[in-house]
């Protein structure tokens, strides 16, 4: 009899929302001055704003050893096209498909997330801003860690605030 009343005064947790797969979900870069980031790249000289980075983007591009979800031994050059939905003017940001992360059957894909020398290219494919190395490395573990627990919640928060671009100078 007193195992059941301890039994009924234990409080249920709720359990946490862990959301569900999104194939529509977006990538948001936000762009950063060279001030709130300096320690990524301060070799560089700064002059466009994130702002002029959004309005002048064409493109993104990195090298990986994933291509096609593929592991190359020798790294291939990936490149996506930003159209006008992808530019956020507010925040500045553009954004890019989740599903370059996570595909549409919820399968985990490597080639952005394990990529490096990413960049952002505008018009003659002049770089105008880099999303630092660091950004990627930092960001992979802990999308790797929400996408393994299932937790979707946790991947859209994270594709929504861990990646940033620096502008470069025009």
């Amino acid at each position: 009899m007193a195992a059941v009343m301890f039994a009924g005064c234990e409080k249920n947790e709720p359990t946490p929302d862990k959301g569900k797969l999104d194939p529509n979900a977006k990538i948001l870069l936000r762009g950063v001055t060279a001030k709130q980031n300096a320690n990524a790249q301060n070799a560089h000289i700064y002059g466009l704003t994130p702002l002029e980075v959004v309005q002048d983007a064409l493109n993104i591009k990195w090298t990986s050893s994933w291509a096609g979800n593929t592991y190359w031994e020798t790294p291939k050059k990936i490149a996506r096209t930003f159209s006008e939905s992808d530019r956020d003017f507010e925040t500045p940001a553009l954004r890019m498909w989740g599903t370059d992360i996570i595909d549409q059957n919820g399968k985990f894909y490597k080639d952005f997330i394990y990529g490096y020398d990413v960049y952002i290219t505008g018009t003659n494919n002049d770089t105008i801003a880099c999303v630092p190395d660091s950004v990627i490395n930092k960001a992979r573990p802990l999308i790797e860690a929400a996408y393994n627990d299932s937790n979707y919640t946790e991947v859209y928060r994270l594709f929504n605030e861990v990646f940033t671009f620096i502008p470069l100078t025009k």
